[in-house]
């Protein structure tokens, strides 16, 4: 049993709020894949992290169970990030997402301001920045209620409540 199913069958420890924060790394690379695991899991307890090698079994994974955060390499076989994140958001608006990819952009960064992607990262990644990105797309997602969100989508200020950069 690989360590995230047996995280799944354990069970996680709780936040104040009596709930754990589910965060989905999906990423093509192992490798990659490994290291946002192992970087995420020293935010402490409090949060289940959970891995798809690609787009469709994150996508899978989402469906079965909302996430707070989704991280997405932008190019993976198959369905990419962005079609991915869309698909996302059409499921669970408030679900936070944060891009990793080595072909940043200005077309990248408009399209993330688009899909209100909190944060594009490129690679190769730091650790101590995804930890900081996770935290504060999670923190983000915490302070907005479903109406201050919508009255930020529709003034276009999501700006405020995530970054986005390249």
């Amino acid at each position: 049993m690989n360590n995230t199913a047996q995280k799944e069958s354990q069970g996680m420890n709780e936040t104040k709020t009596g709930e754990h924060k589910r965060i989905l790394v999906a990423d093509d690379d192992e490798g990659v894949r490994f290291v946002l695991t192992r970087a995420l899991e020293r935010l402490g307890s409090g949060y289940e992290i959970v891995t798809a090698p690609n787009a469709q079994e994150a996508l899978d994974r989402v469906r079965a169970k909302p996430f707070d955060l989704v991280i997405t390499d932008l190019r993976m076989p198959g369905m990419d990030g962005i079609e991915l994140t869309k698909k996302i958001k059409g499921l669970n608006p408030e679900t936070s997402v944060i891009w990793i990819t080595a072909y940043g952009g200005y077309e990248v960064a408009d399209e993330a301001t688009r899909l209100s992607v909190c944060k594009c990262l490129d690679k190769p990644l730091k650790v101590s920045e995804i930890r900081q990105a996770a935290l504060e797309a999670l923190a983000a997602t915490d302070s907005r209620g479903p109406v201050q969100q919508q009255e930020e989508e529709s003034h276009g200020a999501t700006e405020q409540a995530c970054c986005h950069s390249v």
